[in-house]
């Protein structure tokens, strides 16, 4: 009888650490699917999140804040790529989904802010800075009417915060007087003129684009050159290439004989409100086409890191 007693005591101990081997199982099971879900989703959403932020209104409202939140997302990252580090070099159990979180944070942060800052600067930014200065209706683009009844030329200066601006149905662009400067990229201007101006016309007004017109003879094709509904321009607010601009303004006024005192740079368009939605709509279609590429490329590099930890 005690044998049988020490036999059963001896069983159920036994069972008893089979339980808790098989507790301590699923609690690790349960640990590596928290981190793996870890690992597919953090990544993503803070490319999401850092991209948006950058790439969207957020950047132009409050720019300095914008960066500082952007690098301290990345300063974290970083720091959670050097834990996993850490950790891989311990050996600890988990130390492959770690050091993949950490490095995939990082990566994520980085690339976040570097494609949205591109984004902003090329697409957003434009968009948003016109749609915060005024617009005009009814500009002669050549001359104007002083209070004596006298048609003096029209001036730039006059309109230095325009934004868009809506010219007389008489508009047209002059391709004749159009010319060119080249630094890498051709960059296009071509005068916005009323035809039925006779004396003390004004050349102020120019429409712009680049790698769209000949470098050798007056040429002009940019923008909605050849709408005859085109009657308004799209303030060209780029820093970087309004001295090329000007530059091509400059050589237009000495073979053309014509001065330009205050140069405006425009966008020739048809609809001004439309053209900057579809601006923002190319921002917008960047910023989903890059969402979606990086869920791909983390679940790819995720799939294939843990092929490797199994192997």
């Amino acid at each position: 009888a005690a044998s049988a007693r020490l036999y059963g005591a001896a069983i159920d101990e036994e069972l008893a650490a089979r339980a808790a081997s098989a507790r301590s199982r699923m609690k690790r099971k349960r640990v590596n699917c928290v981190a793996m879900l870890a690992a597919f989703l953090l990544p993503w959403g803070l490319f999401v999140a850092v991209f948006g932020a950058v790439s969207f209104y957020p950047h132009y409202a409050a720019p300095n804040s914008t960066n500082l939140a952007a690098f301290a997302v990345l300063a974290l990252s970083v720091s959670k790529a050097v834990s996993g580090y850490r950790a891989w070099l311990s050996g600890e159990e988990d130390r492959a989904i770690r050091l993949y979180i950490g490095l995939a944070l990082a990566a994520a942060a980085g690339l976040a802010w570097f494609l949205g800052d591109v984004n902003f600067w090329s697409v957003m930014q434009p968009s948003y800075h016109v749609e915060h200065l005024a617009a005009y209706s009814g500009v002669d683009p050549s001359s104007r009417a002083v209070g004596s009844g006298e048609r003096v030329p029209a001036r730039g200066r006059r309109y230095q915060d325009a934004g868009k601006v809506y010219f007389t149905p008489a508009a047209r662009l002059d391709i004749t007087k159009a010319m060119s400067f080249k630094s890498g990229r051709l960059y296009c201007v071509a005068p916005i003129v009323n035809p039925h101006c006779q004396s003390n016309c004004g050349y102020d007004f120019w429409a712009v684009g680049t790698d769209c017109c000949s470098e050798l003879a007056a040429d002009f094709r940019c923008g909605a050159y050849n709408s005859t509904a085109a009657r308004s321009g799209l303030r060209m607010v780029v820093d970087t290439q309004l001295p090329f601009y000007r530059l091509a303004v400059m050589q237009a006024e000495g073979i053309h004989h014509v001065t330009s005192q205050h140069p405006l740079f425009f966008h020739w368009v048809e609809n001004p409100v439309a053209q900057l939605n579809s601006w923002k709509m190319d921002g917008y279609r960047q910023f989903i086409a890059l969402m979606l590429g990086v869920f791909v490329a983390n679940a790819a590099a995720l799939a294939s890191m843990l092929k490797r930890a199994s192997a």
